[in-house]
């Protein structure tokens, strides 16, 4: 949408170009296919790729790379599985790979399990999207993408940081970030990121589950020096 201008008596415009304009479709629509979109992000370089976390259902969980008309399969795929709409713990085979209209089906670029997976492993009661890192103080990181879990269950304040080397359209590899401060999880429920002017990193945390009490924070990604050799150690979390 474009917010500097005004079309048809709505309070924005519609750029000329987006996929539906003309055809059938709301003109407003981008990309589809999405459960519940939580968190976009654009990269601050790379042809400014957008990022969008989709919240599953009960499998799992994922991050996608959306590019303009793309589908992106919901109700037909949760991740890259099919999903069974007739029960959602179960597995569906034989998943198509394009939709009514020939349109193909997007896999997502990151995906995670849902805790009530019933194949077990799970740890994220929603993932949070993130962004890709392009800040200077975090050394080693540029280009990776940054993201994390709300927590590992909805009683338990402990969401988990994990970081992506984006690549191809395949699924990408993602490893947990350990903080020197909290070993293990971020010791809050995560409810999203920032980023900076500079690139750098910043987490919004609460003890509370939902918007309510004053336990809340703002908290910046910094690297955690070696007071012999003062060299770069390991990541921790600074409130601000």
């Amino acid at each position: 949408m474009d917010v500097n201008t005004t079309s048809l008596g709505k309070a924005y415009g519609i750029p000329p170009d987006n996929p539906f304009v003309g055809k059938r479709g709301l003109d407003e629509i981008w990309a589809y296919g999405f459960r519940n979109p939580f968190r976009f992000s654009f990269d601050m370089k790379d042809g400014h790729r957008l990022f969008g976390m989709d919240a599953g259902q009960s499998r799992y969980e994922e991050i996608d790379l959306v590019e303009k008309g793309g589908n992106y399969g919901w109700n037909v795929k949760e991740g890259t599985e099919c999903f069974n709409a007739a029960n959602e713990f179960a597995e569906v085979q034989n998943c198509p790979d394009v939709d009514a209209f020939g349109n193909r089906l997007i896999d997502p670029v990151i995906q995670v399990k849902n805790w009530l997976n019933p194949e077990g492993g799970g740890r994220a009661t929603t993932i949070i999207g993130g962004n890709v890192y392009r800040g200077n103080d975090l050394h080693g990181l540029e280009g990776k993408y940054i993201f994390g879990t709300f927590s590992q269950t909805p009683t338990t304040p402990n969401g988990e940081l994990f970081i992506a080397n984006p690549h191809g359209p395949s699924l990408w590899d993602y490893q947990e970030i350990e903080l020197a401060s909290h070993p293990g999880d971020i010791g809050y429920y995560l409810k999203g990121f920032g980023q900076d002017l500079e690139g750098e990193m910043y987490l919004a945390v609460s003890s509370r589950l939902g918007p309510a009490g004053n336990t809340g924070k703002i908290l910046k990604l910094v690297m955690v020096k070696d007071k012999k050799d003062n060299d770069d150690k390991s990541l921790d979390d600074k409130d601000k």
